[in-house]
């Protein structure tokens, strides 16, 4: 729930005066223009009966010239606000997709967060189309409720039993939708899941294309691509036939009311209690009147469907680990400065996410110290070596080349025609799996973490190698290390060791 309030506070943050200018302007314009119209209608024809007016207008030309200039006011505001509109939409979205990351990157690691390229691009497409859509709603649907609501006014002053009549259906679809609401988040829920389970089926067969080609053969491959969008489109059909229901149902009910109202005025014409003008003005309202239980109904829908998307977003879990009746929290407010952790033993996932954990615990404030992480496969950007290795900070060359050599890195960088200037490669691949490693760990340097989390620190390097990072990272008194690694030459420089076992 946190998470939904704070996206929805970004998306408004700075955006509030500019959007709600727009819907003011638009329901303004919006309401005043229909009533009027429908005003003038009624005076039409009250003056063709010779009756007196509502508007006190007497000249027929007038209120003809009324009556074909008020929609006209109306589409001329459209046009205007539909620039200011396009960048509201382009904002919110920007805003949103912006927060959806932000809230992924604040939330805990571990196993469970893990999600696929395809999974997290499915849901930043889909979801935040759902949430941008239903933040746009407001300005649809809100000038045609404010309209409805005046119009509601003027038919309770000209026949009250009529407007609470014409009450009946925006009741009637709102416990509709309300008692319909486990379906609607059911179908929205399923929709979404099984798009984001063809897109990551998609992405592993495209990356792996050679192996399931082998392994599988094109045929099966295909009828299961073919299966899993059949159940794809099953859901998603299931999802819209229920908002088009809902829609169609509202319409409907709408215009059977009307119906009821009409023949029930017919007598009153006939008694002379009722005008034509007022015959043709409620026809008219009504039309307006009508999109009342589909407006409510569908900000309704969007909100429910809105709040489906961030939830699949978000995946809250418990990082809470036992180490001896020890959370992370209290461990990491007793470590010292000049310590060397070490988290070894078990295999090498239950190693990372025991470092994850207490990192994370840094992360929320436990020891009182900034802190860096170098994962087991680090991850760099096809961007150059110094690029990769300052990640947004400013250069400053002396910083910058001690990082470099902590990391034994200096060589390497010497080695390259083009020194810093490198390219790395998409994911680093233009350089070897000790050089990704150095580079990260001369990232995590730089940034000046005072306290450094490094998991796997001598993977994919030489026992040459091995031994020059852990001279260079393992003796520094100013910091906190804490490594997660199975190497013997880590385990004599360590101050402290834990089992892995001992912690999960």
């Amino acid at each position: 729930m946190e998470h939904k309030k704070e996206i929805y506070r970004k998306i408004l943050r700075g955006e509030r005066a500019f959007y709600g200018a727009v819907i003011v302007v638009d329901t303004i314009a919006y309401t005043v223009s229909f009533l009027v119209s429908g005003l003038v209608k009624k005076d039409i024809f009250n003056l063709l009966e010779g009756r007196e007016g509502t508007l006190g207008i007497t000249s027929l030309r007038l209120l003809i010239l009324l009556n074909v200039a008020m929609p006209l006011l109306i589409n001329c505001v459209k046009q205007v606000n539909s620039a200011m509109t396009a960048r509201v939409r382009m904002r919110f979205d920007r805003k949103i997709k912006s927060g959806l990351l932000w809230e992924i990157l604040s939330e805990r690691m571990g196993e469970e967060q893990l999600r696929g390229f395809g999974e997290s691009v499915s849901l930043f497409r889909n979801e935040c189309e759902d949430v941008t859509e239903y933040m746009m709603d407001y300005y649809r649907q809100l000038p045609g409720i404010v309209l409805s609501m005046a119009i509601l006014v003027v038919m309770l002053g000209i026949n009250p039993l009529f407007a609470l009549i014409s009450l009946i259906p925006a009741f009637g679809i709102t416990a509709l939708v309300r008692s319909l609401d486990r379906w609607i988040v059911k179908f929205r829920r399923d929709a979404r899941s099984s798009t984001g389970i063809v897109t990551e089926f998609l992405e592993n067969v495209l990356r792996n294309t050679e192996y399931f080609r082998l392994s599988v053969g094109e045929r099966q491959l295909a009828e299961i691509f073919a299966e899993k969008c059949r159940i794809r489109s099953g859901m998603e059909r299931r999802d819209r036939v229920l908002d088009k229901a809902l829609g169609a149902a509202s319409g409907n009910a709408s215009g059977l009311v009307l119906g009821i109202i009409l023949l029930a005025a017919i007598p009153l014409y006939l008694s002379g209690r009722f005008s034509v003008g007022e015959f043709v003005m409620f026809e008219y309202y009504y039309v307006f009147l009508a999109s009342l239980p589909n407006a409510v109904g569908r900000l309704i829908r969007r909100k429910r469907q809105a709040d489906i998307s961030l939830e699949r977003i978000f995946r809250q879990q418990d990082a809470a680990m036992r180490q001896d009746g020890t959370d992370p929290e209290s461990f990491m407010a007793g470590v010292k400065k000049g310590e060397v952790i070490l988290i070894t033993g078990g295999r090498g996932s239950e190693r990372s996410l025991i470092l994850q954990r207490l990192f994370q615990a840094c992360r929320d404030g436990a020891s009182g110290s900034s802190c860096a992480y170098v994962p087991a496969r680090p991850v760099l950007f096809d961007e150059t070596i110094l690029e990769n290795i300052c990640f947004g900070n400013p250069f400053e060359e002396k910083k910058f080349r001690e990082a470099v050599e902590r990391a034994n890195l200096a060589e390497d960088i010497a080695g390259f025609p083009e020194g810093i200037g490198k390219q790395a490669g998409r994911m680093g691949g233009s350089l070897s799996g000790g050089q990704r490693k150095r580079i990260a760990l001369a990232r995590a340097l730089y940034g000046g973490g005072e306290i450094l989390f490094l998991d796997g620190l001598s993977d994919d390097v030489d026992k040459k190698t091995e031994k020059a990072l852990a001279a260079g990272l393992l003796n520094d008194p100013e910091r906190i290390i804490f490594v997660a690694s199975d190497s013997q030459e880590i385990r004599r420089r360590a101050g402290k060791i834990y089992e892995a076992k001992v912690w999960l």
